[in-house]
């Protein structure tokens, strides 16, 4: 099921004026849009509806000075709901902190653009596609991923600017196939391997043949068909074998994870839907196992807030703060 359709699917009155009300805080509407919204408000019992939960939102908003107390989410999926009531909890939360976290989510939205406009391929929200590069090369790309491609008389050069990318190489001795990050580059020696920005720097996981990377710092190792690795501009970490299907699996709608933050897990899952989703406070550092699926992104963001006892902050499924 596409993001669009999951989107028509909401039913309420009260879903549908905190659906709006999100998109419309989150970035500027087209002009489709605003004429849907006003086709939409031009119905009394959405115009009623409308002006209550915008009239809560905006007071919120205005609030930066009194702390508050945000209710324990209760995991209902697929019902997208309005939680506004403050109901007291144990723990206190303040709202600078959680309007200081919607500005970064607000603003890292926005530096998105310049990243797709430098893009020769890109995938939107939900989005995996598969591109052929002019030398025929095949790349399947993730949701969430821009990357520009270059053939020079030399060599042919990938940019992978943002998310995670599997290359099938095509055969070409006298042009070399390389895949640059921002901490360094990614030589093929052979024909499939996958290359994903992470926190902590690029993950490599070749699935046939080998890969040769260099750091921006001037550090080399070799990684072989069945290992993986990961770098910084300084360091390669040492290649060690493991499970490809599973550090690919992706491509195939799923994302496995074994030790890594609940912030970076959070980000990757966010990619699969609109809305702003993210980890505030020591939350982003809890350390998640597990095996999720990329086609129903909020069931596995259900699933993390529960199985580590987390707290949520909730307006509609679109914005959704996770905290201890």
């Amino acid at each position: 099921m596409s993001v669009e359709d999951e989107d028509a699917r909401l039913e309420t009155a009260e879903d549908q004026a905190a659906d709006w009300i999100v998109r419309q805080d989150g970035e500027a509407l087209d002009e489709a849009d605003q004429a849907a919204f006003a086709a939409w408000l031009a119905v009394p019992e959405h115009r009623r509806e409308f002006d209550r939960q915008n009239a809560v939102w905006q007071r919120y908003r205005r609030m930066a000075s009194l702390p508050v107390r945000i209710e324990q989410s209760e995991h209902r999926r697929g019902r997208r709901r309005w939680r506004a009531a403050f109901t007291p909890i144990r723990r206190r939360v303040s709202i600078p902190a959680i309007a200081a976290s919607l500005a970064l989510i607000a603003v890292g939205y926005a530096e998105d653009w310049p990243t797709r406009l430098r893009a020769d391929y890109s995938t939107g929200i939900g989005e995996r596609r598969i591109v052929t590069l002019a030398d025929g090369s095949v790349v399947r790309m993730d949701a969430g991923t821009a990357l520009s491609f270059d053939r020079s008389d030399t060599q042919r050069t990938v940019r992978l600017l943002a998310g995670a990318a599997q290359f099938q190489v095509a055969p070409d001795r006298r042009h070399p196939f390389l895949v640059e990050t921002r901490e360094g580059s990614v030589t093929a020696l052979g024909t499939v391997f996958s290359v994903r920005e992470r926190e902590d720097g690029p993950e490599v996981a070749v699935l046939q043949h080998s890969v040769a990377i260099r750091t921006s710092a001037g550090a080399n190792a070799i990684v072989h068909e069945g290992e993986s690795t990961s770098f910084t501009a300084q360091r390669v970490e040492r290649p060690a074998h493991t499970d490809v299907q599973a550090a690919t699996a992706w491509t195939r709608g799923k994302l496995i994870v074994f030790h890594r933050p609940l912030s970076e897990v959070v980000a990757t899952i966010a990619r699969e839907r609109r809305g702003y989703w993210t980890v505030r406070g020591d939350a982003a550092n809890l350390r998640v196992n597990g095996v999720y699926n990329l086609d129903r992104p909020l069931d596995a963001l259900d699933a993390l807030e529960k199985s580590l006892g987390l707290r949520s902050m909730r307006i509609s499924d679109r914005l959704i703060v996770l905290s201890r």
